[in-house]
């Protein structure tokens, strides 16, 4: 900088400055948003139906409970595929979170993927958080996000733990630009953002930071896609 800035106009220097300033404005803005309690964002309540090839195959639910600074997040997602009529494929994921502070303090999680069970519990220790799950046993530091995908602060990170295996995912997520999405509430905007790396994942996130959409591919490469059900604080729907 100091070789070029003295033949600089004082016109492109304001320019300079100005931005400057407004990109730490709206640095500030995001953080702000992304720092929200749960019960603004969302009530108590997230509701998302699931398709496959159009077709719907299950929920996913997210519950909030307690205070915004020592709250629980309790997960439920269950699908289920036909073929003729028959059960072909089942899956049933259940997680139960405690964030104090802003932080990770807990997290349990039972999987069933169709009979075969995985087990994760997380406990914070000071600055860490001790993860044992039914494949490996090991420390992370904090802060960790699962992907539970409500919390938008997410977005910031290079590392997640995955909550369907048990280990640290290496990621890097990528806004793609804003998209129409069809919803019970009708159609809402949402920034796509994509996992690459360890995850491939599609995740949409409103202008408030909240969650409303989500798409990835399920073993057999065909499509999973969430369509929001219930993803606003009822007060926001008026």
């Amino acid at each position: 900088m100091k070789y070029f800035l003295p033949n600089l106009s004082r016109l492109y220097v304001s320019m300079v400055i100005c931005l400057i300033i407004l990109c730490n404005s709206c640095a500030a803005k995001s953080k702000d948003l992304i720092s929200r309690n749960p019960f603004d964002l969302y009530g108590s309540t997230i509701e998302f139906d699931v398709f496959r090839k159009g077709t719907k195959v299950g929920f996913h639910n997210v519950t909030f409970s307690g205070s915004p600074s020592n709250f629980w997040v309790t997960t439920r997602f269950d699908l289920e595929i036909k073929v003729l009529f028959f059960r072909a494929y089942a899956f049933k994921y259940f997680s139960k979170a405690n964030w104090k502070d802003g932080v990770l303090s807990q997290i349990n999680v039972v999987v069933d993927d169709d009979g075969e069970p995985f087990l994760l519990e997380g406990v914070r220790e000071t600055e860490e958080i001790m993860i044992k799950s039914t494949k490996s046993n090991y420390r992370a530091q904090l802060p960790l996000f699962p992907t539970n995908h409500w919390n938008a602060g997410v977005l910031n990170q290079k590392v997640v733990l995955n909550t369907l295996t048990g280990e640290l995912n290496q990621v890097e997520i990528i806004a793609k630009g804003i998209e129409t999405l069809s919803s019970e509430h009708g159609e809402i905007k949402g920034q796509r953002y994509s996992y690459t790396g360890d995850l491939d994942t599609d995740v949409w996130y409103d202008e408030m930071g909240r969650w409303v959409g989500m798409e990835f591919k399920g073993r057999d490469s065909s499509s999973i896609k969430y369509v929001c059900k219930l993803c606003f604080s009822l007060k926001d729907q008026n």
